[in-house]
């Protein structure tokens, strides 16, 4: 990312908290079929899962992963046939996790 990462100043929301807040965050990460993505997404954003002990951390990390998803969900639709924009989920991870739909934001 090549914005500043973390919470913004003055935001002291948990990680929970701000799982809560997002429903593209919250939807996202309710869905067993995107479990292959979630260690290169660890890798670039931080580790937002209980794993991390850190709460200060943990919480940057789920507010950087909320930003990467509602940028995905927010990418302009008219290519992205298999996709609809600003509907709170990434569209086109299909059910069994391995193959993306074709022209989503998957």
């Amino acid at each position: 990312m090549t914005s500043p990462m973390g919470r913004p100043a003055g935001d002291h929301r948990s990680a929970d908290r701000i799982i809560e807040q997002s429903p593209v965050l919250k939807h996202f990460l309710d869905n067993r079929d995107n479990y292959h993505l979630l260690n290169d997404l660890k890798r670039q954003v931080g580790d937002w899962t209980e794993a991390n002990p850190a709460p200060e951390a943990r919480a940057n990390a789920t507010y950087d992963l909320g930003k990467v998803l509602r940028f995905l969900d927010n990418l302009d639709d008219r290519p992205l046939s298999g996709s609809h924009s600003r509907n709170g989920q990434i569209d086109g991870i299909t059910r069994n996790g391995y193959s993306p739909v074709d022209n989503s934001e998957a």
